[in-house]
């Protein structure tokens, strides 16, 4: 993985490429970005209920969860393409020293790399923030999420199994 370290702040530097549909930035993210970083929380997680809270709790409850543990020790980010909103990344502490992170982009903004931004910039704070390790949270039938984890540096660790009560 080849990234270069930036001040955290305006990550121009980590995140801007040229894409077959314009120009991809990514930028930390900020209190004005709240409503579509819940929506893109909502959106990643709509596919998996029941991975959420034993899939009984809604999906705006989940999101609220994962603002608040943004806003409180983690950290988001925003993709945007030609100035366009496409995707966010959003990054909550699992330990002092590790991470988890999930992540969602638009489904006609896929396959521009804007993914592998989002987690080469976020590995860029993460490590600022003194992390030592982060963890990709993905369902396993997601092959492209995991394919993509795996470009960028990550390797599986457990495989989790849930039963339903």
């Amino acid at each position: 993985m080849h990234t270069r370290l930036c001040d955290g702040r305006n990550l121009e530097c980590a995140g801007s490429v040229n894409s077959a549909v314009g120009m991809t930035s990514i930028r930390l993210a900020g209190p004005l970005d709240e409503p579509y970083l819940k929506q893109c929380i909502e959106s990643a997680y709509h596919e998996y209920p029941r991975l959420i809270s034993r899939g009984t709790a809604p999906l705006e409850r989940a999101a609220n969860a994962v603002m608040e543990q943004v806003s409180n020790d983690g950290f988001a980010h925003v993709a945007e393409i030609d100035g366009q909103t496409v995707g966010a990344s959003w990054w909550t502490p699992e330990t002092d020293e590790e991470m988890s992170v999930a992540y969602f982009v638009t489904p006609d903004s896929r396959g521009n790399g804007v993914a592998t931004k989002l987690l080469e910039a976020g590995l860029v704070e993460a490590k600022a923030r003194g992390m030592r390790s982060t963890l990709v949270k993905t369902h396993p039938e997601n092959q492209a999420s995991i394919a993509l984890a795996r470009k960028v540096g990550f390797e599986p660790v457990v495989a989790l199994l849930r039963q339903a009560l």
